[in-house]
């Protein structure tokens, strides 16, 4: 072991620096000439391209469809909201009125009174 280490000199790895460079070339050089050479419209080119096309143009709509909501979209949500509670609301006691005085009973001689149909065309007024 000795007279190997006299034979090889002291600095041989320190020479050796740029292999490393040389060889990543070669392999990325090798790499890049099988993608692009090819005669044949199914090469590995053109399906990674097209690949990579598509999940783009996906990616591109699901932002585009996906804007997020604003002050104003969600003002208006409320005001639905307020109108939806508003009408649930005056159907509740249009459904109490009929219920109550409403609807005539005419064997028993009990009619409505005008006040109450007054309420009750005020109620369905307010609906429209």
């Amino acid at each position: 072991m000795k007279a190997l280490a006299n034979i090889l000199p002291a600095n041989i790895f320190q020479n050796e620096k740029g292999q490393s460079a040389v060889e990543y070339l070669v392999i990325c050089t090798a790499l890049v000439s099988i993608l692009l050479i090819s005669s044949s419209q199914d090469s590995m080119y053109n399906i990674v391209s097209h690949t990579m096309q598509e999940k783009y143009k996906s990616y591109a709509f699901g932002v585009s469809i996906s804007d997020p909501p604003s002050k104003q979209f969600d003002d208006e949500v409320k005001q639905d909201a307020d109108k939806v509670k508003e009408v649930l609301n005056t159907l509740s006691k249009i459904e109490r009125l009929i219920s109550d005085t409403i609807v005539p009973d005419i064997m028993h001689g009990k009619m409505p009174s005008t006040d109450s149909i007054k309420e009750f065309a005020d109620l369905i007024k307010s609906l429209f």
